[in-house]
């Protein structure tokens, strides 16, 4: 009987005639929350928020020597997985949070008291809340920056974007210095030694040495003949020639065999120091852009419509289940009816 009754409760003739009985209240009650929702959503009490946004591709991390002397088309690699990380990494860092915050005065723009109790931590969350990078499934990154003024918005993305390229080119050329005084060392050393081993030598050469070994064969054949030939003259001068010889061959032999060897070895220390002065003094890009940011013309939030229509229809199903409610509760005797 409990079943029956109940269905007959809620059958649609009972449902239309609810309606009937009731309109003038739920049209009141959905009005009201309509208008309430205009109201509460309108910019006096919800600031509107303007989105603009970047789109850009990790480059393939090499570097430019690297590039010049192998393989050109490295340079115009689209980065994998590992590089698209790594600049996510970098647009959520410290670094470059820190000058957007003083390039823009976020502190003021978003109006967060300098007396506050946790400032700082409320500016970190207000910029991360307002600022954010995603993947897209093409391997791209996007990034968003909302604001309630459109051209900060679009600003302040661009200038993320561009920090990119500035931050890693400097943790890059941090260690690219690092390298290239060390190398520059390296090259400035082998230099001194040439120049001392040349200059060794120009000073032997002068006493008459020019190739030990030939000079020493020549010579000693000279005297065989002056002897056979019975010259005096000749032998007191080919051996005085031959004991100067013998009393500078170490240290003929010695600096020509140190100056061959830094020859050979010059020219792969001087394209180090070359490679290592090119990454230094270079700048290098790490991403292709794809949409740079524009100032957008329209709000992203709210959308009042949908506000207003959650809120008018939330009113009306609140609404007709109190109603419903009440009148269940008239009918059961719980409480009188209002006359």
């Amino acid at each position: 009987m409990e079943i029956k009754s109940l269905n007959r409760e809620f059958d649609s003739s009972n449902i239309l005639l609810f309606f009937f009985r009731w309109w003038k209240h739920l049209l009141i009650i959905t009005l009201s929350a309509a208008v309430l929702a205009v109201i509460f959503s309108s910019p006096f009490f919800i600031t509107p928020m303007y989105e603009s946004s970047v789109v850009m591709f990790p480059t393939k991390s090499n570097t430019i020597s690297k590039v010049l002397y192998n393989t050109y088309a490295d340079f115009l690699q689209y980065g994998d997985v590992e590089e698209a990380e790594r600049m996510m990494q970098v647009l959520g860092s410290a670094n470059i949070r820190e000058r957007i915050i003083d390039r823009y005065d976020l502190m003021n723009h978003y109006k967060i008291p300098k007396n506050a109790k946790y400032p700082l931590t409320t500016l970190w969350k207000e910029y991360d809340g307002n600022i954010k990078a995603l993947r897209t499934k093409y391997g791209a990154i996007e990034l968003r920056v909302r604001d309630k003024d459109p051209v900060i918005a679009a600003n302040i993305a661009n200038e993320i974007a561009a920090l990119v390229d500035t931050v890693q080119n400097e943790m890059r050329n941090e260690r690219a210095r690092i390298a290239f005084e060390a190398t520059k060392r390296v090259h400035e050393f082998a230099d001194a030694e040439i120049w001392k081993s040349e200059d060794s030598l120009r000073t032997i050469m002068k006493m008459g040495i020019v190739e030990y070994t030939t000079q020493t064969e020549m010579l000693t054949r000279q005297l065989a003949i002056d002897l056979s030939n019975n010259n005096h003259r000749g032998v007191a001068a080919i051996q005085k020639q031959l004991d100067i010889l013998r009393e500078q061959a170490g240290v003929f032999l010695t600096q020509r065999v140190q100056l061959d060897q830094i020859a050979r070895n010059y020219f792969g220390i001087q394209k180090i120091t070359e490679d290592a002065r090119i990454d230094y003094e270079n700048f290098v890009p790490f991403k292709f852009m794809v949409d740079k940011a524009y100032v957008p013309e329209k709000k992203i939030y709210p959308v009042r419509w949908l506000i207003v229509f959650l809120a008018t229809f939330a009113a009306g199903v609140m609404g007709t289940l109190s109603i419903m409610t009440y009148e269940t509760l008239v009918r059961k005797g719980v409480i009188a009816p209002k006359k």
